[in-house]
């Protein structure tokens, strides 16, 4: 028994040698036809390459669009949930909206005495024209907010200051400017202290936030906020939604507030058990949520039409490898009648195809990788090494050499060894 299993593994051992020799002897040989046919093996690696490319250049660059946007909503680590008229994120139909009642400041300032909520902030919105002298400034948006709204939109102060309580209770007419904002009214003139006309209302400069870095680019600063106090006085219409913010102290007690802040608001505005809320509740994932299912959806889209480049490389393979094929004949004859079999020159043409569809896939790794490096230098995006979709890759590169080229391989396996050495 000890004598068979003896045998049994030292066959298996003799077996495993046998192939790992022929894959390396395979390998050797599919480098040396690169080296002695550079145009034509240069042409199987450009088409893998750019196909490749493509593919690792978008999911790099999509991989690190997703992180930016979840940094640019979520803002910071306290959870943020925010109380609308209506979800148009969900779907919620547009024709509601008009119907249901505005959310007031009297709602928000309920919601701030709930258990865990760390603070709330009001928010109204209208596009305004700003004028300073001669310069204007139009579809700028107008914020009326309070002091939380630094918090929510996690911004701060490049200049100045923001308005303080005293400001906001007495209707002050004060006005913090977005970054864009300031530099296209004051250009290089330090705005603190100036007075702007905001739809023809004065108010003064206090302070300018500083510049963020979020997926809108400048137009993230393209805005103003004035006390919520003054914007009801001056700017309000009848048809303005409010928007609520509530600061919710930790994820832990998230759930917690959104029940508590659903029974408030529908004990104040008198809805009967079984009616269904006329507001919506929209915790900070939601939107995250939403913005990566339309990443998702345009990342698809990229994967697809760069897996079609990654086919046309494909059939490069094969053309090449049929070409190649007709041009070695007589070294395949030679090599059957020394005793090579078929499988031996099937697995011979299928090693080398997958060789040089394999350099083409890791050289376009690099590139797809250092084109995603440099979009997300220049856009602002965090460059995101993508493990899995690298792995993919090699993977599915040397596929298709193997896929494209088992046509070329098994034309070359049943050449009739006479007829191949009689070929010139």
């Amino acid at each position: 028994m000890k004598q068979n299993a003896t045998t049994t593994n030292r066959n298996q051992s003799d077996t495993w040698d046998r192939i790992v020799s022929h894959v390396s002897e395979a390998v050797r040989e599919a480098l040396h036809t690169i080296r002695t046919n550079k145009l034509r093996s240069g042409l199987v690696i450009l088409g893998v390459l750019i196909g490749v490319a493509s593919l690792m250049g978008m999911v790099a660059t999509i991989s690190g669009l997703n992180a930016f946007i979840t940094a640019s909503i979520s803002g910071n680590q306290t959870p943020i949930i925010t109380v609308q008229k209506a979800n148009l994120i969900a779907g919620d139909n547009i024709k509601d909206l008009l119907k249901r009642r505005n959310l007031t400041v009297d709602d928000a300032m309920a919601l701030r005495r709930l258990p865990y909520v760390r603070g709330v902030a009001v928010v109204y919105g209208s596009s305004v024209i700003v004028k300073y002298q001669n310069r204007k400034a139009q579809l700028i948006q107008l914020a009326g907010s309070n002091q939380p709204l630094l918090h929510v939109q996690n911004i701060s102060i490049g200049e100045g200051r923001y308005f303080t309580e005293f400001e906001e209770e007495h209707r002050r007419k004060v006005v913090v400017l977005g970054h864009k904002t300031a530099r296209s009214l004051f250009k290089e003139e330090d705005p603190i202290g100036k007075l702007i006309r905001i739809n023809g209302k004065e108010y003064k400069v206090v302070g300018v936030l500083a510049r963020r870095k979020t997926i809108f680019g400048g137009l993230a600063d393209n805005f103003m906020v004035i006390p919520y106090t003054a914007y009801e006085r001056d700017f309000k219409r009848r048809h303005d939604n409010l928007e609520i913010h509530v600061i919710v102290d930790s994820m832990e007690h998230l759930d917690q507030v959104e029940e508590d802040i659903r029974a408030t608001l529908r004990v104040r505005r008198g809805l009967r058990p079984g009616q269904p809320d006329d507001f919506a509740i929209v915790p900070v994932d939601a939107a995250i949520e939403f913005t990566r299912s339309i990443t998702d959806q345009v990342a698809l889209v990229l994967v697809v039409l760069s897996s079609i480049a990654l086919m046309v490389g494909g059939i490069g393979v094969m053309v090449i490898m049929l070409v190649s094929v007709t041009e070695r004949t007589r070294e395949i004859g030679i090599r059957k009648a020394i005793g090579a079999t078929r499988a031996q020159i099937t697995w011979q043409f299928l090693i080398e195809s997958a060789t040089l569809s394999g350099i083409g896939g890791l050289l376009g790794i690099v590139i797809g990788l250092i084109f995603a490096l440099v979009i997300s230098r220049l856009l602002g995006f965090p460059f995101i090494l993508p493990i899995g979709w690298t792995l993919l890759a090699v993977v599915l590169s040397m596929s298709v050499g193997m896929i494209f080229g088992i046509f070329p391989a098994r034309k070359a396996a049943r050449l009739d060894p006479i007829v191949a050495l009689r070929y010139e």
